[in-house]
């Protein structure tokens, strides 16, 4: 996973964070808030809540560095857009609308908080 983190970084200026079965990508944008790229886990752990574990961790980590705010979003001409939409629900963040250049992204948001 680092050789491919590393493609990430130089290729798209993203972050990622990850361990053995999932992965997140992000961005910290000029306000300091993080935008959500992509979230994976493998297929024996969907389901276990292990995925929200492992978003627990990360967001807790993101409110020690400051962020106060992220956003997500879900294509719907992918596969599997509706179990990405169904965990950052689950997870507290709220839909905010259609983007407006792109009908087919939808756009989610979550205040993180104070630690």
């Amino acid at each position: 996973m680092n050789l491919y983190s590393e493609y990430i970084k130089e290729r798209q200026g993203l972050e990622i964070v990850h361990n053995d079965h999932c992965f997140l990508t992000y961005k910290k944008d000029n306000d300091g808030d993080i935008v959500i790229y992509d979230i994976y886990s493998d297929k024996e752990v969907r389901g276990t809540k292990y995925m929200l574990e492992f978003c627990n961790n990360f967001y807790k980590n993101m409110r020690k560095e400051g962020v106060k705010n992220a956003y997500g979003m879900t294509d719907t001409r992918t596969n599997g857009w509706k179990n990405s939409e169904r965990l950052l629900l689950k997870y507290g963040f709220k839909f905010i609308g259609l983007d407006p250049h792109d009908k087919f992204v939808r756009n989610y948001f979550y205040e993180i908080g104070e630690m």
